[in-house]
């Protein structure tokens, strides 16, 4: 097999839940201060959801490029590179979320490792050629 090389929209979670929850607060603040009913203030915090999901989304983007050779699957980040051995994994799961997709690599012996794809905001990315070469490679591949 020769080494196949894909892009992924992955997010940094630390971020993108940091960046979330902190405008949720800051918004549900500012509107707090809002001369106005209630409802008016809830509605407003509803209707800065997809404002505040939209610019957590940019600011935690992290592309990725998953290269799956026959000995080794190397995951590169802008400044980062993990390299795992096809022979210490266990498995890989592919559990589908609303927003993208959840890819747990469970190891033998080591804790498994998240990574978050996201499809909420991005233009499209491999990740249907992933999800085939690894159906079509040795290590187990279950996609849920």
């Amino acid at each position: 097999m020769i080494k196949q090389s894909f892009e992924i929209n992955t997010l940094h979670r630390g971020k993108y839940m940091l960046s979330f929850f902190s405008l949720l607060i800051l918004g549900s603040i500012l509107s707090s201060q809002i001369p106005a009913s209630e409802l008016v203030k809830v509605i407003s915090i509803l209707f800065t959801i997809p404002l505040i999901l939209y610019l957590s989304v940019k600011w935690s983007k992290n592309k990725s490029i998953w290269t799956l050779s026959d000995k080794v699957l190397t995951i590169q980040f802008e400044n980062k590179i993990e390299t795992y051995e096809i022979e210490d994994i266990d498995n890989i799961q592919s559990l589908t979320r609303s927003g993208g997709n959840l890819y747990v690599i469970h190891f033998k012996k080591k804790s498994p490792k998240r990574f978050w794809r996201n499809k909420l905001f991005s233009s499209d990315d491999d990740n249907l050629e992933l999800h085939n070469a690894l159906t079509a490679h040795s290590v187990e591949y279950y996609k849920m």
